[in-house]
């Protein structure tokens, strides 16, 4: 069971992995882009990424994650409302509105793996 989380934004960050941890869940934790694809992908369970990665968009990091593993499920954390992108991929939470919805997804993604 592997999950990726990444979110720029340490604040988020933290209460995604608390949120996750509180459910059992002990994702690998990065904050960009960069990070993201060094994270080696064999197995991934699930992704939950924020859309605006510092360093890049969070929808490169599903296409590299798809390229390795085409029906890995993915999902983006996202506080703006530009979500026609990433909503190709996966389902659109907003951030901090639907943390809950988020980690109900991460959960039933792990139920099925």
């Amino acid at each position: 069971m592997k999950v990726l989380l990444a979110d720029d934004s340490p604040v988020a960050r933290y209460a995604l992995l608390r949120e996750l941890r509180k459910a059992g869940i002990e994702p690998a934790c990065v904050g960009s882009v960069a990070e993201a694809l060094a994270i080696d992908g064999t197995g991934l369970s699930c992704a939950l990424l924020d859309l605006d990665l510092g360093d890049d968009k969070g929808t490169v990091v599903a296409e590299h994650l798809r390229k390795g593993q085409p029906d890995v499920p993915i999902a983006f954390f996202t506080s703006s409302r530009e979500t026609v992108e990433a909503a190709a991929f996966g389902p659109v939470f907003t951030k901090p509105d639907e943390l809950d919805r988020a980690i109900d997804w991460v959960r039933a993604r792990l139920e099925r793996a």
